[in-house]
């Protein structure tokens, strides 16, 4: 049995030579080119961006601009607000784009996935026939995982369709690895950077990288200096230019109220449920498996994925700062790649080729009932994306019908509905009137303005109910209704 389980793969993995490093380069950069064309296509999907996302093209325009503000509600990350600068010259057309680069990323992160499982298993260069079927199978079960996480209702592939950056964090930080391990050390601290500058959770990780890498190659100081440097300056630097506070993120970030008790149970509850049940299980045999190998990947990952996951329940219990899933996507990422790297061994063990098939079988059906409920969320998920969209083409008829400087008139901010979806759509009213974020809000100051309204919603019905000489509808459309507020200026187009 020990024989079995200690095959020929025992010995921890070696950089690969320079031949097959270079081949996997390009493959790398035709995957995200193919992914890149998979995003574009995506676009023809109804989905809106998220709210998130909005907020940076916003900053984006307003850095290239010379300025940044902040309505205090929001919290700062540097690699979207610098994408979507480079992007902002191409006005109208930088949402799309920061969304095909976004979907393109996540996209690449589900391949990543898939690739690390399959390399953990065994199907890396020169493998032979049993180690590409037992690569194919762990791969195949890493990506299915991940479609359904990082929550009980399966919303990666909304923060896809929305562009959030966590399915970039994924990507960036499962291509640090596999860099890694194809030996460019360099590239993979610069990817590590990059992810760092999307989320705080990986700061400890890239500082560990580092000084391990400033340890073995002493003479890469020119590149682990500057790479330690620039996280903490965009990031504290970009919140003093943002708010006037180094730290103001950090302060806008602490939103769960309750006791340190009742947060960090939620904490724990949503690392409970980043992946299903029989996914903790096999990743969990995956590490103890992989340490029985002596293969130091695999375990030094799940030893990543720990700290990550120890940093979202501390920040959260202690600091209350929220432990939503996404939070936790990359953490969802690992495991399902530990969870398929033990598949696919069971599927290479040393047993009659049906003993194997029926273990592999036997496995994937005792995951199917905690699987199903997940995957009936999927369906979900995109008509929620659909919908939302619906709103948005609508909003924006409105905006076009209005006008940008009859709208102005009325004086900022906008009222926007706080009822959902219509409450998601403030920073894309701001971009969209080229206003800063705190130009759209759910009020409007002074008694003079101009409401968006859902049709139908309790605050459309009480501004029905106002006298018409305070306030009145201007235009309404399937899903909005906007109202002018104490403003002759804004009337109904003819």
């Amino acid at each position: 049995m020990t024989s079995g389980l200690a095959t020929a793969s025992a010995e921890p993995e070696q950089p690969l030579p320079r031949p097959a490093r270079r081949l996997l380069r390009f493959a790398d950069g035709w995957l995200l080119l193919g992914c890149l064309a998979v995003a574009a296509g995506s676009l023809a999907v109804p989905a809106l961006l998220g709210f998130d996302p909005w907020v940076w093209l916003i900053w984006g325009r307003e850095l290239l601009r010379g300025g940044l503000a902040t309505d205090g509600t929001v919290a700062w990350k540097p690699l979207p607000v610098l994408v979507t600068a480079v992007l902002a010259p191409f006005g109208a057309a930088a949402p799309a784009l920061w969304t095909v680069l976004a979907r393109a990323f996540g996209l690449f992160g589900l391949v990543l996935v898939f690739r690390l499982a399959a390399r953990f298993a065994g199907a890396g260069p020169g493998a032979g026939p049993a180690g590409r079927v037992a690569g194919l199978v762990a791969g195949a079960v890493a990506a299915a995982a991940f479609l359904i996480t990082p929550d009980a209702e399966a919303r990666w592939l909304r923060h896809l369709l929305q562009a959030n950056i966590e399915p970039v964090t994924v990507a960036l930080g499962l291509w640090a690895v596999l860099r890694h391990l194809d030996g460019h050390r360099g590239s993979a601290l610069l990817l590590g950077c990059a992810a760092a500058l999307t989320r705080p959770e990986a700061w400890p990780l890239l500082l560990l990288y580092a000084a391990w890498l400033g340890w073995r190659s002493p003479r890469r100081w020119w590149l682990v200096l500057p790479a330690l440097a620039v996280v903490p300056l965009l990031w504290f630097g970009g919140d003093l230019l943002l708010s006037g506070n180094p730290l103001g993120g950090a302060a806008v970030a602490r939103v769960l109220p309750g006791t340190a008790t009742q947060r960090l149970l939620l904490a724990l509850d949503a690392v409970a449920a980043a992946v299903i049940l029989p996914v903790w299980l096999a990743a969990a045999v995956g590490v103890v498996w992989a340490a029985h190998r002596r293969r130091l990947g695999p375990v030094l990952l799940a030893g990543a994925a720990l700290v990550w996951m120890a940093e979202v329940v501390v920040m959260s219990g202690v600091f209350g700062y929220a432990a939503l899933g996404r939070f936790l996507a990359p953490v969802a990422a690992v495991a399902c790649v530990l969870a398929g790297t033990a598949v696919g061994w069971t599927a290479a063990l040393p047993w009659p080729g049906p003993a194997r098939t029926g273990a592999v079988a036997l496995l994937l059906a005792a995951a199917v009932p905690a699987a199903l409920p997940r995957v009936a969320w999927l369906p979900a998920q995109q008509a929620a994306a659909g919908q939302r969209a619906a709103y948005d083409v609508d909003l924006d008829r409105a905006l076009v019908t209005l006008g940008r400087d009859r709208l102005l008139a009325c004086g900022l901010p906008f009222g926007l509905d706080t009822a959902w979806p219509a409450a998601e759509f403030r920073a894309a009213l701001a971009w969209r009137l080229d206003v800063p974020l705190a130009g759209s809000a759910h009020m409007v100051v002074n008694g003079t303005g101009v409401w968006f309204a859902q049709r139908g919603s309790p605050g459309e019905l009480n501004l029905a109910a106002q006298p018409p000489a305070a306030v009145r509808p201007v235009l309404r459309n399937e899903r909005w209704v906007v109202y002018a507020q104490q403003c002759p200026a804004l009337t109904a187009p003819r």
